[in-house]
């Protein structure tokens, strides 16, 4: 008789291109269910546009401030979260994928929808997803070999600052006019404090 393989442990199931699955399949859910309950039309639509906007917000955030927070508090929680940023960031450019698909069926299905999206937005967003696609095609071993780390390096740091620029503008003037907004600023700002900390010791 065989001896019978260890189940995986919880970490262990949430580790590495595992997180990547079950993002996506819990966004995948997500935009079902929100879907079934505000209707396909516009308002369903326009639904999953801001869910996914926010889900894009937290995994980017965490993929962007994971070695602040390393440097910051140094629990196995943060260790996990740098281990594994990659992966959080895979996560990030899956919900905006989505969130993209969402602008594209509004754009698509309501008149005047893409009259009212300025020359400016639409510019500024279809670069940072131009990049946001570049920096997941490159999360990959083979690509930083082929690419080089130098190059490789200055093509996510400019993509995570491009698209940090693109979350500022999109939530701070909301945050002035809309209490609602206010935790999305407040969000960003620790970001941008807890990124720019000091290197006071080595990241694991």
């Amino acid at each position: 008789m065989t001896e019978r393989a260890a189940p995986l442990s919880t970490a262990a199931r949430f580790e590495g291109p595992a997180i990547v699955g079950w993002s996506s399949l819990a966004l995948v859910a997500m935009t079902a269910f929100l879907l079934a309950l505000h209707g396909t039309g516009e308002e369903g639509v326009r639904v999953v546009v801001r869910a996914t906007a926010r889900t894009s917000l937290v995994f980017f955030a965490a993929a962007f401030a994971a070695s602040g927070l390393r440097r910051l508090w140094r629990a196995p929680a943060t260790a996990w979260l740098v281990r594994n940023r990659r992966y959080v960031g895979l996560s990030f450019a899956i919900s905006h994928a989505i969130h993209l698909a969402a602008i594209l069926t509004l754009v698509a299905t309501v008149p005047g929808f893409a009259g009212s999206v300025s020359p400016v937005t639409a510019i500024g967003g279809g670069s940072a997803y131009v990049l946001i696609a570049l920096m997941a095609l490159t999360s990959n071993d083979t690509a930083v070999r082929r690419v080089g780390r130098r190059r490789w390096r200055a093509l996510h740091l400019t993509g995570m600052w491009v698209v940090f620029g693109i979350f500022v503008s999109s939530y701070l003037g909301r945050a002035l006019h809309n209490p609602n907004y206010v935790p999305h600023a407040a969000l960003l700002a620790a970001m941008l404090i807890v990124r720019l900390l000091p290197v006071r010791a080595r990241v694991d």
